[in-house]
């Protein structure tokens, strides 16, 4: 299996999670503010690895087969007639979603081509959600710690074409250079390259899966909240959580807040690593194994 594929993934649900700025209006924490405990979440938590319907999944399995299989290949990472979809905003928004189909499910019923001809808006609740979860399980088997998972051969690029990407179209220089978050050496400090390539894609996270729910990078790779209400003083703190209702973040003092997205409040989120979130969006597997080749040789 291809690890960059297991790292893009990861990190593509990581960019789900980091949603810009939205609007939303302040709650007081259900810990209280000042308690200094993180409060429980009311909505349902997205795990690295979402839970997969198996009934849905084998009825998925054979629509797959039936609809799918040609151009997508039989672990939905393409064929030479279609695409990888493993890293696809429609599918990891909707594996990150807490019903499977809930985002598959508009973008097939605005029509795509399948094998047989059938329209794809014709399709059933029933049959988008057994897709959604037979795709769910195929990004679940992408991951580090999945039974299926296995690291490939990490370096297979190109040392000098890293560097000049590095130090050009990546614009990697503008953040790592010799003053600011120096790169060098960690070829030596860290020796095993996919952990470099995990750290390349995604950064800040030590391999746990973003995305709304989760926890958030803290220390350097800490996310920042701006919080201006309809009325009353901004909220300034550092990412706690976000789901799809509530933004909890931990202030100078320590206080640990909630606030409930709403129309009239603005959030703006602020993350030092977004410039690694963007890359995902242009960067190819023979840059990233480019890259990752020259920065292992900076010993």
């Amino acid at each position: 299996m291809h690890i960059f594929r297991l790292l893009t993934i990861v990190s593509a649900v990581f960019v789900l999670g980091l949603t810009a700025s939205a609007r939303q209006g302040p709650a007081p924490a259900p810990g209280g503010p000042g308690s200094g405990r993180a409060p429980t979440s009311t909505v349902q938590q997205i795990p690295r690895t979402p839970d997969v319907d198996q009934a849905a999944h084998d009825r998925g399995r054979a629509i797959w087969a039936r609809e799918c299989v040609d151009c997508h290949g039989g672990q939905a990472r393409g064929s030479d007639t279609g695409p990888n979809i493993i890293r696809t905003k429609t599918v990891n928004f909707d594996r990150s979603s807490p019903t499977p189909g809930s985002v598959l499910g508009p973008f097939l019923k605005a029509g795509h081509p399948t094998q047989s001809g059938k329209p794809s808006a014709s399709f059933t609740a029933e049959e988008i959600a057994g897709l959604a979860n037979f795709v769910r399980q195929r990004v679940n088997d992408t991951m580090r710690g999945s039974p299926v998972f296995t690291v490939g051969d990490i370096l297979v690029g190109d040392r000098a074409a890293g560097q000049k990407y590095f130090e050009g179209a990546g614009r990697c220089t503008s953040c790592h250079n010799d003053s600011t978050r120096p790169l060098a050496g960690i070829g030596g400090r860290v020796p095993a390259p996919v952990d470099i390539q995990q750290r390349l894609l995604f950064p800040g996270s030590g391999g746990a899966g973003g995305g709304r729910g989760a926890a958030a990078p803290t220390g350097a790779a800490a996310i920042t909240v701006t919080i201006t209400p309809a009325t009353g003083p901004e909220i300034l703190g550092v990412l706690v959580e976000q789901s799809d209702f509530f933004v909890t973040l931990r202030q100078a003092d320590g206080t640990v807040r909630a606030v409930r997205r709403a129309p009239d409040t603005r959030i703006v989120l602020t993350n030092p690593l977004q410039a690694h979130i963007d890359l995902l969006d242009v960067i190819t597997d023979t840059q990233v194994h480019d890259l990752v080749a020259y920065l292992e040789s900076l010993k």
